[in-house]
């Protein structure tokens, strides 16, 4: 527990008095609960006997203690009061505490969340989306089960032992060395497990992660994984990793039953010792029948709580795996970070540059190298290359979805580096390759990158883009809801949305990654009058592939394994002998 408040101790804070509040009430419901066994020794000892109660009680109870019917009814009365007290505080801090469980749990998540969409794509691009759904889930949830468990089963079972073992010293020496024996094997019984046990939970929550990852990759593949007919190969690895985190689970489970077994024993001889000792003293009479009762029945509230004590083991394992993963992820930075001192960028006349830029996904592994491009407010600049020339690493830098390892990227003169975030995407609208979709419907798409706009706007916006042209064959029209991964949309479809999308936002520079790449005919039409649309008056990068595109360039540069190897307009670079040519004359060809 220490180890958890140690590692979300800014989380808890808020809740530092509900937990304190908690906690007394916790250890009140303790006290109480040792009083409980008293009543039936003074009935035993007293009432059973013929015998007034004496002391402070016989004072209590004034002339009733010479009336044994009285002292039965008090003491049954005291029984049920007790237990009503024992039961209302075990309400209200059980209540109390599992309510700072939920908030906890809902803050973490959120943290987590909020610091999963600040890492950088390159974070996202070695991660696996099912095993971060389980962290954000299961995991944070073994820490609020900790969390409840602790207040609710670990702290008063800690209280009730030591007050047990304090009674038992004033009452009788003997036994309480009974205890303190019996209190320490058990403990020790428990320690010895506790490292397997946390070993096979942190195995089964690594392995749950991978099954919830497959899971989740071959569901969003799903149509990849049906053209391919590799449903057998897809459940295969399902089934490898399922069979590991079962042996990880059966390793759990079966460690999990040894430990009440061995408790179990250890409890019976402490039993047999307390009971051989206290009939032995009661037979001499250096002890009443009613004490012994009453030591008897701590010795069972003794092992009542190390048996809850040793079930805890489990909630601390999980707790303890899920916390490591959690903070795993909590520890990892952004490689795209802001500036503390960085400013919000003023609306941008739409000048971009990239001056003697290199960049890699991995150390020591350029991508990029001294690549220079600029185009000025209003120009349209084409990237020209083969596949895997850089061209796409190009475009990502702009709205800085990875930051360069050398050079500068520059709006208006301004690094991107010392503006916010937020200032510079916001006027860098990108239509991709592969237009995302969210779950909403073909407006929500729209106003994805505009949450501000009217309905009036993103319908004109729609138009611009020709969305309307297919949208009255959806269903409900605008209010159609897209599938997951926009599954129910055709590729010219997504494309049309993409582009609405972008207009909506009416930034001044547009990135367009090969947005008619794959496209039919017909639907490469309507995109194209789109992005004659969308373009228009707007600083444009756009990674070419078409002729025409090539041919109405302001300028095009031709990126070769990660280096500017040429520029010049359509007609310069067609005009002389080099890599460009060779790419048109292979088009021409084709």
């Amino acid at each position: 527990m220490l180890e958890i408040v140690r590692r979300f101790g800014p989380t808890l804070k808020p809740y530092r008095l509900k937990m304190v509040v908690g906690g007394l009430l916790v250890l009140l419901v303790a006290a109480v609960e040792l009083t409980l066994p008293w009543p039936l020794k003074v009935v035993v000892d007293d009432v059973l006997r013929g015998r007034a109660p004496t002391g402070w009680l016989g004072d209590l109870l004034g002339p009733l203690a010479d009336s044994p019917t009285a002292v039965l009814t008090a003491a049954s009365l005291a029984m049920v009061v007790l237990a009503a007290l024992a039961a209302l505080g075990t309400y209200v801090s059980s209540r109390l505490l599992q309510s700072v469980g939920e908030r906890l749990v809902a803050d973490l998540r959120t943290e987590i969340f909020a610091h999963l969409q600040r890492l950088s794509l390159a974070f996202h691009g070695r991660q696996r989306v099912g095993d971060l759904s389980t962290r954000l889930t299961g995991d944070v949830a073994a820490i609020q089960a900790l969390l409840v468990a602790v207040f609710s089963i670990m702290l008063p079972n800690v209280a009730l032992l030591v007050g047990i073992v304090i009674v038992s010293v004033v009452i009788e020496p003997v036994f309480a060395v009974l205890l303190l024996f019996v209190a320490p094997t058990l403990y020790g019984v428990v320690r010895h497990y506790r490292g397997a046990i946390k070993a096979a939970s942190r195995d089964a929550r690594t392995h749950e992660g991978r099954v919830s990852s497959h899971v989740t990759e071959t569901l969003t593949t799903i149509r990849l994984l049906q053209s391919f007919a590799a449903e057998s190969r897809s459940l295969d690895r399902f089934r490898v990793h399922t069979r590991a985190r079962l042996d990880a689970g059966l390793r759990q489970v079966d460690l999990q039953s040894r430990l009440p077994a061995a408790i179990e024993v250890v409890g019976q001889v402490g039993r047999a010792a307390v009971m051989f000792v206290g009939a032995t003293l009661v037979l001499r009479g250096q002890l009443s029948l009613g004490v012994m009762l009453v030591l008897m029945t701590y010795l069972q509230q003794v092992y009542a709580p190390m048996k809850a004590l040793a079930r805890l083991t489990s909630t601390i394992s999980k707790a303890q795996a899920g916390a490591e993963r959690v903070e795993e992820v909590l520890r990892s930075t952004a490689v795209v970070e802001e500036a503390p001192d960085a400013l919000p960028a003023p609306r941008l006349s739409g000048d971009v540059e990239l001056r003697d830029v290199s960049f890699g996904y991995q150390p020591g592994r350029p991508v990029l190298r001294d690549v220079s491009v600029r185009a000025r407010p209003g120009q349209v600049v084409a990237l020209a290359g083969t596949t895997g020339a850089g061209k796409s690493t190009v475009a990502s830098l702009i709205p800085r979805l990875y930051d360069v390892t050398a050079g500068q990227v520059l709006l208006d003169g301004h690094d991107v580096r010392g503006l916010t975030l937020q200032s510079v995407r916001s006027q860098v609208a990108v239509v991709p390759q592969e237009p995302l979709m969210i779950v909403g419907t073909v407006l929500e798409n729209i106003a994805y990158g505009a949450p501000g706009a009217s309905r009036e706007q993103l319908l004109t916006a729609a138009e611009a883009a020709y969305v309307d042209e297919f949208v009255d064959r959806l269903p409900d029209g605008y209010d159609t809801v897209v599938a997951e991964g926009g599954s129910s949309l055709s590729g010219g479809q997504r494309q049309r949305i993409a582009i609405a999308r972008a207009l909506a936002a009416d930034t001044p520079v547009v990135v367009l990654d090969e947005p008619t790449s794959g496209l039919d005919a017909l639907s490469e039409s309507y995109v194209m009058r789109g992005l004659a649309r969308l373009t228009a008056g707007r600083t444009v990068l756009v990674i070419a592939h078409r002729l025409s595109t090539l041919r109405d360039a302001d300028a095009v540069y031709v990126v070769d394994d990660g280096r500017v190897v040429d520029t010049g307009t359509h007609a310069e670079l067609t005009a002389r002998p080099g890599r460009y040519r060779d790419m048109f004359d292979t088009l021409v060809a084709s």
